[in-house]
């Protein structure tokens, strides 16, 4: 089966995605972009059931997503999402999000691993290019994603418990949950001064339900933070983040 190489989809921003300014919350718009994937992915018959049947799952490894503009209450949404192959283990996708007047407002690319369920580890796809062409050369952002750089002179923002609604189908934190995890560490003040322009992130291993974990940061040199998230348990590094604020 093939389908389209670009994935379109509409999404109106409704009440439940709104900041108290009225735009759509990062995490909202991130909603967007896998929800995006999910369903290209599920028409091409690579969808989480189907990659189940061959005892693997998506895992979402790095990610950017910048934001030119954020988005308004009612605001009707396009989004466009495609492959662009693959590199390595790592399977490239890249998303725009444009406005009513066909202008791009949200850029974003990320690199997605399929796990063997019973392994651990990443696999190659049987049979992805033939039902999900490639656009190779079409990139959102030019920026390849990198290791971010490790923390160095962090201090701790908070101590989070992992709860029932931050876990997903596989029973561990949702990639978009980390994102809110990052952002709910940040004063109500600041979030009402200033916006996120870009975040880049690092998914580098699981936290569970019932799980602590640390959250902490340094400020960079560019108006912007680097983030990690620790599980507390046995220290180890979950996730790394990089911000950009305006």
């Amino acid at each position: 089966m093939t389908i389209d190489k670009i994935w379109e989809e509409e999404f109106k921003v409704l009440t439940f995605h709104m900041d108290p300014l009225g735009h759509a919350h990062l995490s909202s718009i991130c909603n967007f972009l896998q929800e995006g994937a999910s369903m290209h992915a599920e028409t091409a018959g690579f969808g989480f059931e189907e990659m189940l049947k061959r005892n693997q799952v998506w895992v979402l490894a790095r990610m950017k997503v910048i934001v030119d503009r954020y988005p308004a209450w009612k605001e009707t949404l396009k989004l466009k999402t495609w492959s662009r192959g693959k590199e390595g283990i790592f399977y490239i996708r890249d998303f725009i999000i444009e406005d009513e007047q066909k202008n791009i407002i949200v850029k974003a690319t990320s690199s997605w691993a399929a796990i063997n369920m019973k392994s651990r580890r990443p696999e190659l796809v049987d049979g992805l290019e033939k039902g999900l062409f490639s656009i190779k050369d079409q990139k959102a952002i030019e920026q390849k994603l990198d290791k971010i750089s490790e923390l160095t002179d962090s201090q701790l923002l908070r101590k989070r418990k992992i709860e029932y609604t931050d876990i997903d189908l596989v029973y561990h934190v949702n990639n978009v949950k980390y994102i809110e995890l990052i952002i709910n560490s940040f004063s109500k003040e600041t979030h009402l001064k200033r916006k996120i322009r870009s975040i880049e992130i690092n998914y580098l291993g699981e936290a569970k339900y019932g799980e602590e974990v640390l959250i902490f940061s340094e400020p960079t040199e560019e108006n912007g933070q680097r983030i990690n998230i620790i599980r507390e348990e046995d220290y180890k590094e979950v996730c790394r983040a990089k911000l950009v604020w305006e």
